[in-house]
């Protein structure tokens, strides 16, 4: 039988044991090699697919969408260098909305069109163009070029800032989009009919039709304003943002000289067509006209907000939330435009898509930032358990982010990759680091 005395000294002893044995494990499954490939590397083991979907309803295309698959690949990989591996998917169209539509059209000369607000592109080609086999050519150029083209660029190489460590140096990578504007910067949302004799249902027609722009913002704040009375205006001129040629349409000049700019506001403003005379079909801005007699307008004011000039004569002074999809679409482009999302031509839904694969590439690459200077402490200190089972931990997550990019599940990708740089942050705030500088 054990004494006492021995049962109390090997009760204190186990747990110092199995400290060690868990810091042996650590040191052994966390050699300083490996962490330095994904700080040097942090990006070459990433794989980001993005779905196509294919319609050609005057000829069937056996094998379109794998030739274009190889060229996009051949491309991406040889030309542009993109750091992670972009890989685009093809499948037939059967009504799914969740990604790109590509439309091959038979026609009398080849050309590309890609309508924002339907979520498609269109490609329209020859026979001689199926003969020479050019169209997955085209299709090649109008994803990369035209779709495509402003997130592509965020995967290249001059995407990335070099950071060295003065005290180790060390080097590691940021993504330019580190210094962007923050999705979590506070925004004032506000939206302003502006005519006294029109009433609009806009509250309901942002819940059912601004959600996905919502959703995404951390600190937002909705604002609904409605002008009382109409009132004329003078030409004259307002300053270098506001086109002159609109200072006579009553109310829009006054209102937008009473509502400063700011970085942290956005006016969304609904102006019906009918509140002014005919001289507003005259009217132009950079060779394009404002108004339409068979479709609303739209015009974007730089750095204070965008106006939507619609028929609402039809409406008897009422605008339900259901006839406001097309503005809400049209105020979500300002939203978005505001934060840099990629590709102005693409619809929403797209970009939005675009932001979250950009981003999680951000956040990886700021995670392998953050392990370089763990790796640089390391050179320096021993790694006990805690620190051990950080490291491990951020790389099961990031194990994660590559399932999900690999799977178009962009909203878990981001979400995991954000809660892997926010947990290891917290976790390695207190080790002492040299300070970095960017080189180039």
């Amino acid at each position: 039988m054990f004494k006492p005395t021995l049962v109390l000294v090997i009760a204190l002893i186990l747990p110092l044991v199995y400290q060690q044995l868990l810091n042996l494990l650590n040191r052994n499954t966390i050699p300083l090699h490996v962490l330095r490939y994904y700080v040097q590397h942090p990006l070459d083991d990433v794989t980001i697919k993005i779905p196509v979907y294919i319609e050609s309803s005057d000829l069937r295309f056996l094998d379109v969408g794998e030739a274009i698959h190889i060229q996009t690949l051949g491309r991406l990989r040889e030309t542009e260098r993109t750091l992670p591996d972009v890989q685009f998917d093809f499948y037939e169209y059967t009504n799914q909305t969740d990604a790109l539509l590509m439309k091959f059209f038979i026609s009398d000369g080849n050309g590309i069109y890609v309508d924002a607000v339907e979520g498609y592109a269109a490609l329209f080609y020859t026979l001689e163009a199926v003969d020479a086999n050019d169209v997955p050519y085209f299709g090649t150029q109008l994803l990369l070029d035209h779709c495509y083209n402003d997130e592509i660029k965020n995967y290249v190489a001059d995407s990335f800032l070099q950071l060295v460590d003065h005290d180790s140096n060390n080097h590691s990578f940021l993504h330019h989009w580190q210094f962007e504007t923050s999705l979590q910067d506070p925004l004032r949302l506000v939206f302003v009919m502006l005519s006294a004799q029109t009433n609009w249902e806009v509250e309901q027609a942002v819940k059912m039709h601004l959600e996905p722009v919502l959703s995404i913002l951390s600190n937002y704040t909705l604002e609904f304003l409605h002008v009382d009375e109409d009132v004329k205006s003078p030409s004259r001129y307002i300053d270098e943002h506001f086109p002159e040629e609109l200072s006579v349409l009553p109310n829009l000049a006054d209102f937008y000289l009473s509502h400063n700019s700011s970085n942290s506001t956005i006016y969304l403003v609904y102006y019906p067509f009918e509140l002014t005379d005919h001289s507003i079909r005259t009217m132009s801005v950079d060779n394009h006209s404002i108004y339409s007699s068979n479709e609303n307008t739209f015009l974007n004011i730089k750095s204070w907000g965008s106006v939507y000039f619609a028929h609402t004569e039809s409406y008897h002074g009422y605008v339900p939330a259901l006839n406001l999809a097309d503005c809400m679409w049209s105020f979500a482009e300002t939203v978005l435009d505001h934060y840099h999302f990629p590709n102005e031509n693409m619809a929403p839904a797209l970009r939005i898509q675009m932001y979250k694969r950009i981003a999680t590439v951000k956040n990886l690459t700021y995670f392998s930032h953050r392990l370089s200077q763990v790796v640089g402490w390391l050179e320096r200190n021993t790694l006990d358990s805690f620190l051990g089972s950080a490291i491990l931990d951020a790389f099961d997550r990031r194990e994660q982010v590559k399932e999900k990019l690999q799977n178009y599940d962009y909203d878990a990708a981001l979400q995991i990759s954000a809660d892997m740089v926010a947990m290891f942050d917290k976790q390695i705030q207190n080790l002492d680091f040299g300070n970095m500088e960017i080189i180039a």
